[in-house]
């Protein structure tokens, strides 16, 4: 039996000790398993502890749905244990401010696989993960025109937590001014993580991973652009520790650590570029190194440009374009150019040497290698 499955008489009962106005509580039901939700609370919350598994829940146009405590635990509304979407239309879930409770949003457990289209999760307040949207192994979530906005995470992923085991597929959708007060300040990405079209924008984490946190299992994203994400520690951007991850046609673009290393990515894992343009992107504190890319693991780029990023704190802060610790790079018609940092080399400083085809490194400040230990092949000046 489903953990959500409630009788009717004990759903408005507990809506009403919720203080949640019990009217229009059961959804008009459309034909076979789609079930319009009228524009009121407790009808939605009533919709999403009966649904049958496989329901769509058809919600009312441009509704905004308040929810001012929570369902059970940290959990704004019923968990998602079974097969259930919703059509948004662009309506907006919310919790209601500092008048609230402190829960997430939506909990997708170990048995459940929810989709939302063209709707908004707004104000979520974990003390944990997921801020928004968390997702337990080996669920799955499927975001197409979604946004994650204003969502607050106590540890890890302040828009979404997908936990090691678990899937999503993440399209068309926004990630903007979400906040971990640990890691992945967007998104955490432990699972398997396919997006594409996704925009993460202004999200900020305490420590690591602005935009995203990726801790383990393989990620895909395709045509996504990483702009203006911060974080106190390292990788405004992303932040890579295991796993797999490419980007393609992606665009990593004006992050910011106030840490020591990566303004745009930090990785120690298996991290692919192609047709990226990791740009714009600051690593400012003291000593700081890897504007655009900080390098511990294996780092292919292709087809890609590392671009005007910079490492400007005090003291020898170094290669505003990568900073190589010990990594195997390949650089495959690639262009690290226009990149500075306070003490040389402004383009790339590096232990190890790369593997260079048809790749360029020029125009840095305030030089391209000189002052590196290893000289990349090719690079002059």
């Amino acid at each position: 039996m489903r953990h959500t499955t409630l009788s009717g008489i004990a759903v408005l009962a507990m809506l009403v000790v919720n203080g949640v106005s019990a009217v229009a509580a059961v959804a008009e039901r459309g034909n076979g398993s789609r079930i319009s939700v009228p524009c009121d609370t407790a009808a939605l919350i009533n919709a999403i502890a009966t649904a049958p598994a496989g329901s769509t829940l058809v919600l009312a146009r441009h509704c905004t749905y308040h929810l001012t405590t929570a369902y059970s635990g940290d959990d704004g509304l019923p968990p998602i244990d079974e097969q259930l979407t919703i059509e948004g239309r662009d309506s907006t879930i919310v919790r209601d401010g500092p008048t609230a409770g402190v829960f997430r949003i939506f909990h997708v457990t170990s048995t459940g696989d929810l989709r939302l289209d063209d709707l908004t999760i707004r104000g979520g307040n974990a003390p944990d993960d997921g801020g928004g949207i968390l997702v337990d192994a080996p669920g799955m979530l499927k975001l197409d025109k979604a946004t994650l906005d204003n969502n607050t995470a106590g540890l890890e992923g302040g828009g979404v937590a997908v936990k090691q085991g678990a899937t999503a597929y993440i399209t068309r959708s926004e990630f903007t001014f979400n906040n971990a007060d640990n890691r992945g300040g967007g998104l955490q990405s432990d699972g398997t993580v396919t997006t594409d079209g996704v925009v993460f924008s202004r999200n900020f984490a305490g420590n690591h991973g602005g935009g995203i946190d990726h801790d383990s299992g393989d990620a895909v994203y395709r045509n996504t652009t990483l702009k203006n994400n911060t974080t106190g520690l390292d990788a405004g951007g992303i932040d890579i520790d295991k796993g797999t991850v490419q980007f393609i046609n992606g665009k990593i673009l004006n992050n910011t650590t106030t840490g020591r290393v990566g303004g745009g990515i930090w990785n120690n894992a298996s991290l692919t570029l192609i047709k990226t343009q990791v740009s714009g992107n600051v690593v400012g504190a003291s000593n700081g190194n890897g504007g655009g890319i900080f390098n511990f693991g294996t780092l292919v780029l292709r087809d890609s440009k590392v671009d005007s990023n910079s490492a400007n704190g005090s003291g020898p802060s170094q290669a505003g374009g990568i900073y190589n610790q010990g990594g195997a790079v390949t650089l495959d018609h690639t262009e690290v150019n226009n990149n500075a940092s306070t003490t040389a080399p402004g383009g790339v400083w590096t232990n190890t040497q790369f593997t260079v085809n048809q790749s360029r490194i020029r125009n840095n400040i305030p030089t391209n290698c000189d002052g590196s230990p290893v000289i990349v092949t090719g690079c002059v000046g």
